[in-house]
């Protein structure tokens, strides 16, 4: 069992690190998932779900699914440039935040009726995707957001600064010889 989820993280960690192309982003990335496991396994607990063939594949399966959040975000904020990793972590959530938030919900709804299932199988594999969607969003969207405004990595070196704030500022006013231009 652990094996097996010890070797999907592993796999997470270098398809991570090959997609968000930062080892520090990739790291926390990395971590984040591994707590959402740990958060799934002593919900399975709480719960009464056995550690069992069924579950052991879900819980393989969940690890795929929640750095699916994790990832969007993670990388949203490496494009993100400047110096304040407050206002890039804030900027990758306003950018990003919405769409992974509708994935998650369409995943959970997707799964939704099982819950209400007879069947072992669909009871243990609806119960272990709604943890992983609830979890996966929560550990996405808001563990790694401040994980990465305390211990984000710079930003990639062609991402665009993100434009200050405009509330306040007039427009330049024209000049003489700008009217003149407009009148050509």
């Amino acid at each position: 069992f652990f094996q097996n989820v010890a070797l999907a993280l592993l796999a997470v960690g270098v398809i991570v690190l090959f997609t968000v192309a930062s080892p520090g982003a990739a790291m926390i990335i990395t971590l984040v998932v591994l707590s959402c496991i740990i958060d799934i396994l002593g919900f399975m607990y709480a719960l009464g779900v056995v550690i069992d063939s069924v579950s052991v594949i879900n819980l393989v399966l969940a690890v795929g699914l929640s750095v699916d959040y994790s990832a969007h975000v993670g990388h949203c904020f490496m494009t993100k440039g400047g110096d304040d990793k407050n206002r890039r972590a804030l900027e990758s959530l306003a950018d990003i935040g919405a769409a992974v938030l509708s994935g998650a919900l369409s995943t959970f709804l997707a799964v939704a009726i099982l819950l209400f299932s007879s069947s072992y199988v669909f009871e243990v594999l609806s119960t272990q995707f709604a943890l992983t969607v609830g979890f996966g969003i929560i550990h996405g969207l808001v563990l790694l957001p401040v994980l990465l405004s305390i211990l984000g990595p710079k930003p990639f070196s062609s991402a665009e600064p993100i434009d200050g704030p405009t509330e306040g500022k007039e427009e330049p006013a024209k000049g003489k010889d700008d009217e003149e231009e407009d009148d050509e």
